[in-house]
């Protein structure tokens, strides 16, 4: 019995099914199926019923998953507390949406570089519920994206708040009077696709206000909306300081609109029982190279 048997046995479990453990181990099928085996012969047990078409457990398969799971753990642990980060070597899987792509993200690839320089990182830029679908799946190690995630079993490390405010080209002609989310009906609204956390906000705000998000053009790239409102072309919500720039030159002016919605926090979120040793480093270097607005008292919050 080895630690890579049982690691494998534990991918196997986690992810339901040989294929999925394989490709998350960079491996093959056929050589997850062989250490399984392996494992099966160097205990004398049967693991998984055969008779399945899915990785069903058999009773002693179901016996030995906390015991994997702990020695996991454990084998994390050391790894972290014990052995010299330099010389940790593997790949990290980071999913990131496009804001953060598009502001700190290269000051945290940095960072990972010189504090990890055998790491490997795999970056995948995507939208919220996307990520969080793949982090879940065990496609993903860390996801940085808006929240909390209010998930069983997932740790979220606050990285700071962002404002947004609602905003228009001066050619739509919208008044500087202060307005309600129903006066927004007068206009084209642009907004992130339904994967969006911000998409699902907006909804709920509208909502509150007894009004609909009527005439909505939505894409997937918070970059694409900044231009089509500059273009004239609809209001959108954008990220206040990111675009004060574009502001204070005039291509964009921000509407008085109330009530206003609270700021959006960002977290980076992680499995706590993921035995990959760094995901819980590379959240913390995250909170650290973020230029997001941080609460003094910031923390990991558990769920």
């Amino acid at each position: 019995m080895t630690l890579k048997q049982l690691e494998t046995f534990y991918w196997v479990c986690r992810l339901g099914g040989f294929a999925a453990a394989a490709h998350h181990l960079h491996s093959t099928q056929s050589a997850v199926s062989m250490r399984i085996q392996d494992l099966e012969s160097s205990l004398g047990v049967t693991l998984f019923d055969r008779n399945q078409r899915s990785a069903r457990l058999t009773a002693k398969g179901q016996e030995l998953i906390p015991y994997a799971e702990r020695l996991m753990a454990a084998t994390s642990e050391i790894r972290h507390r014990i052995g010299d980060p330099k010389v940790l070597s593997g790949t990290v899987r980071l999913g990131v949406t496009e804001f953060v792509a598009v502001t700190w993200l290269p000051k945290l690839v940095g960072a990972i570089n010189e504090e990890y320089p055998d790491i490997a990182l795999e970056l995948d830029v995507d939208l919220t519920l996307t990520q969080l679908r793949k982090l879940q799946s065990g496609d993903l190690d860390v996801a940085v994206l808006p929240g909390p995630i209010e998930e069983p079993g997932l740790a979220n490390v606050s990285l700071g708040s962002v404002e947004f405010a609602w905003m228009a080209s001066s050619k739509l002609g919208v008044p500087s009077k202060r307005l309600t989310p129903r006066d927004l009906h007068a206009w084209p609204l642009l907004t992130l696709t339904h994967d969006s956390n911000l998409h699902k906000l907006l909804a709920k705000w509208f909502e509150a206000s007894g009004a609909t998000m009527k005439r909505t053009n939505a894409c997937n790239s918070i970059g694409v909306l900044a231009a089509l409102t500059i273009a004239g072309l609809g209001v959108s919500y954008l990220p206040r300081e990111h675009f004060a720039h574009e502001v204070d030159d005039g291509r964009l002016q921000v509407l008085n609109i109330a009530p206003r919605l609270p700021a959006l926090e960002y977290v980076a979120v992680f499995e706590q029982r993921q035995i990959q040793p760094l995901s819980q480093v590379i959240a913390q270097l995250a909170q650290a190279c973020s230029t997001f607005r941080q609460s003094p008292n910031a923390k990991a919050r558990k769920h």
